[in-house]
């Protein structure tokens, strides 16, 4: 029988940065373990950073648990007081966009766990860009155009 397993202070992080005070270090531990869905990374956000660009995702849900230090989660227009032990959740149907603001004197340490699509479309309005993860790019949203081309049109 396989047994998944690593420990979680043997998977080495990475720096991320979107420019400006977006950046981060990230551990993926869920594909350290060897999962094939569902992801899991631990992000630690230094004072005065955020977690990520303002978002949310199209298709992907993502449950997000702060474990040390405090911020602010921004979510949408509001800024919503952070500290260890609470959890977050947003669905696909939820039109909030959201990130983590290291507001506190120590790392904000992040978990954050959410499905690992092919597919998945994640909007940052305002970059006006969408992220396309099967395109691999960004798309300006400004440049979309509608399709008579979906599933509802379809369903004539």
């Amino acid at each position: 029988m396989t047994l998944h397993h690593v420990r979680i202070d043997g998977v080495a992080p990475f720096e991320y940065d979107f420019g400006g005070n977006i950046r981060a270090r990230m551990a993926d531990l869920g594909r350290a373990v060897g999962s094939q869905s569902i992801g899991l990374t631990i992000q630690t956000v230094t004072p005065g950073c955020r977690s990520s660009r303002r978002h949310r995702h199209v298709f992907q849900e993502e449950i997000l648990i702060v474990m040390a230090g405090t911020g602010t989660l921004l979510h949408d227009e509001a800024q919503v007081p952070v500290r260890p032990g609470d959890c977050f959740c947003y669905t696909p149907c939820d039109a909030e966009v959201h990130a983590f603001e290291n507001t506190g004197t120590d790392d904000l340490v992040l978990w954050a766990f959410g499905n690992r699509f092919s597919h998945e479309v994640c909007l940052y309005p305002d970059e006006g860009v969408a992220f396309v993860e099967g395109l691999g790019s960004e798309i300006p949203l400004a440049a979309a155009v509608e399709s008579a081309w979906t599933e509802e049109r379809r369903k004539r």
